[in-house]
């Protein structure tokens, strides 16, 4: 049986950040008809202007800095943020967080290999069913994009890398810098992609869901690095499921959309691996 005990701040904290995360997708993926690159970019803009507020807002120390590592994080969370954007315009929100729900499995499994850590069969065997159900979703989501399914697919392994390296970072670095460089990334790149006629004045609508999309993107960035701090990356990853039933209920809410049997039975796949996973590492950690 679980125990309340195990429900830490670490994982309140993931379950805010994940949450965040997906209405920050919903809300750019319900922007306008403007670039989407050009809606990256305002959102990355406006997330530095809240982040930079906060970081100034705070008692400097001299203690605190970004160092090699946090740099490397930066990188690796610029792409996987700049990817996942991309790919919310690409194919159903539902189905890119069912790409991204074999996260868990694959951050233990990239997080053993790189951190020597002890990885048990169950993982495994959660292995071969994120696999399997990945699978399934591919095909319904190649009718969509495949560049989106791609793009997802990228963005899903540099998450992984990312949250190794977040386990990685010194105990005194800066994360709200950290934050401030990978945004400095996604702006800039989104900013120079190419778009057809160029940018458009967005609407005060677009504006608006703009300012959500960065107050969530904000939340799912800064609360995962401090949930990560504070609580096992084996612990963390099997919440990130929970993305896949939410963003479920907006696409069906707002865009009518129900995966088919495939892409249902390709959920229900890596649903089950979370909870492969999840009983075997409470049984181990008894």
């Amino acid at each position: 049986m679980w125990q309340l005990s195990r429900f830490d701040n670490g994982s309140v904290l993931a379950l805010v950040a994940l949450f965040s995360g997906v209405v920050a997708g919903v809300a750019l993926k319900t922007i306008g008809p403007i670039p989407s690159g050009e809606a990256i970019a305002l959102r990355s803009a406006l997330a530095f202007i809240v982040i930079a507020t906060i970081t100034f807002a705070r008692r400097r120390t001299s203690t605190r800095a970004v160092g090699p590592r946090g740099i490397l994080r930066a990188g690796l969370d610029a792409l996987a943020a700049l990817t996942f954007s991309l790919a919310i315009f690409e194919i159903p929100l539902s189905l890119l967080a069912s790409i991204h729900a074999t996260l868990p499995v694959l951050s233990v499994i990239v997080s053993g290999m790189i951190l020597k850590e002890r990885l048990s069969l169950g993982t495994w065997l959660a292995l071969v069913l994120a696999c399997g159900g990945t699978l399934l979703i591919l095909q319904p989501g190649l009718e969509f994009s495949a560049l989106g399914v791609g793009l997802a697919l990228v963005s899903t392994l540099a998450y992984a890398l990312r949250d190794v390296a977040t386990r990685t970072l010194p105990p005194h670095t800066d994360t709200f810098r950290i934050a401030l460089i990978s945004l400095l990334m996604v702006g800039g790149i989104a900013a120079a992609l190419p778009s057809d006629g160029g940018w458009v004045r967005p609407t005060h609508q677009d504006l608006a869901l703009t300012a959500i999309a960065a107050l969530g993107f904000v939340g799912a960035n800064v609360l995962i690095i401090a949930a990560l701090r504070r609580a096992p990356l084996s612990r963390i990853s099997p919440l990130r499921y929970t993305s896949v039933l939410w963003s479920l209920a907006f696409d069906a809410a707002l865009w009518g959309y129900v995966p088919d049997l495939a892409g249902a039975a390709g959920i229900a796949l890596i649903l089950c691996a979370g909870i492969v996973q999840m009983r075997t590492r409470f049984v181990t950690n008894k």
